[in-house]
């Protein structure tokens, strides 16, 4: 199965599962205390988000610590600031009113960190007064780690949110984690929400190799020279036109009989669009963009940024919205992108 993430349903999936999360969890308890809330859940990336939301609380409330008769900014002032901490943070106790808020937004970036990191990356810089602050984020993050980690070694003290986006497209797709969506939601408990949360597609078929009966070779006859006491004349070369009318009509007795897959059979090295036929672009569109040809042209602008044959079949189901596999038009739509990244 291939799935998409619906990122506009990602803040109200989120609070449902928190809701639901919050709901189990007071049922006998008005608060709860550190050690209940690192095994809040069974995803170890939630549970550390949590976390995460207490401490960056905390070092807000004391970058406001200002006064007129103490020096906050003293080397033993931080440090008891720093131990004071420490005390705290095994002394938490937290009620459902101010959890449900953090709980939610905890699930909300482990989802967009575990199918959508990019998205995830820019929705915290967008919550950091500097961008630089990203790095803190680290000790934080378990889905996707060595991504990030990457990412982190490369940002300086001068970098803007652009540059760091930047960097990360630069980062190789390689580093990224697969999570399988299934699992991801049964740590939660909430695998009821997988359609909410995402487009399940079936995977694409495996396309059938085009069956191209061997070519045999012919032998040419060869004329016998008239003969002549003198030399014989030059053999006189046929015109361009006769020359493609010949081609022509060996590629139209060729074709006879073959599939569209068949007859679309030729290395693909430039744009898709680019590569077929006013015929071809009518089929496709027609058949699998529903006439609609700015569709059509997104769905090629789309698949010729792919980087491999999976990756393009991937783009490619994100325009299907009920095409019929076993058809011929899907078959050589397939047969296109199979040549084209082959």
């Amino acid at each position: 199965m291939l799935y998409q993430l619906k990122q506009s349903e990602v803040p109200s999936v989120s609070q449902k599962i928190g809701e639901t999360i919050c709901d189990k969890t007071f049922q006998n308890y008005t608060k709860i205390d550190g050690e209940h809330l690192i095994s809040l859940t069974n995803s170890r990336q939630v549970n550390s988000f949590l976390i995460r939301s207490l401490f960056t609380q905390w070092r807000k409330e004391v970058e406001k610590l200002e006064s007129p008769y103490f020096d906050f900014k003293h080397e033993k002032v931080k440090e008891a600031l720093k131990n004071f901490m420490n005390v705290l943070s095994n002394h938490i106790s937290i009620d459902r009113h101010h959890l449900q808020p953090i709980l939610t937004q905890a699930i909300s970036d482990t989802i967009l960190i575990a199918f959508e990191p990019r998205l995830f990356l820019e929705h915290v810089l967008d919550r950091s007064a500097k961008p630089q602050d990203f790095k803190l984020q680290l000790k934080y993050i378990k889905n996707n780690r060595e991504l990030f980690k990457n990412l982190i070694e490369q940002i300086g003290d001068f970098d803007t949110k652009a540059s760091i986006l930047q960097a990360y497209d630069d980062l190789k797709a390689t580093d990224r984690e697969e999570i399988d969506p299934k699992a991801f939601l049964d740590k939660l408990n909430s695998l009821e929400v997988l359609e909410s949360l995402f487009d399940v597609k079936e995977e694409p078929k495996p396309i059938p190799e085009p069956m191209v009966p061997p070519v045999e070779e012919t032998k040419e006859e060869v004329q016998p020279e008239p003969a002549k006491p003198s030399q014989p004349e030059p053999v006189r070369k046929a015109s361009d036109e006769q020359q493609a009318s010949t081609l022509n009509d060996r590629f139209e007795s060729s074709s006879k009989g073959q599939t569209l897959a068949e007859k679309l059979q030729r290395k693909v090295n430039k744009s898709i669009e680019a590569s077929l036929t006013l015929n071809e672009k009518f089929m496709f569109q027609n058949n699998l963009f529903h006439g609609d040809n700015a569709r059509m042209k997104q769905a090629f602008a789309a698949i010729d940024q792919a980087m491999s044959l999976q990756d393009a079949l991937n783009r490619a189901n994100a325009f299907n919205d009920g095409w019929d596999m076993d058809s011929e038009e899907v078959e050589a739509f397939m047969g296109v992108l199979e040549r084209r990244f082959s």
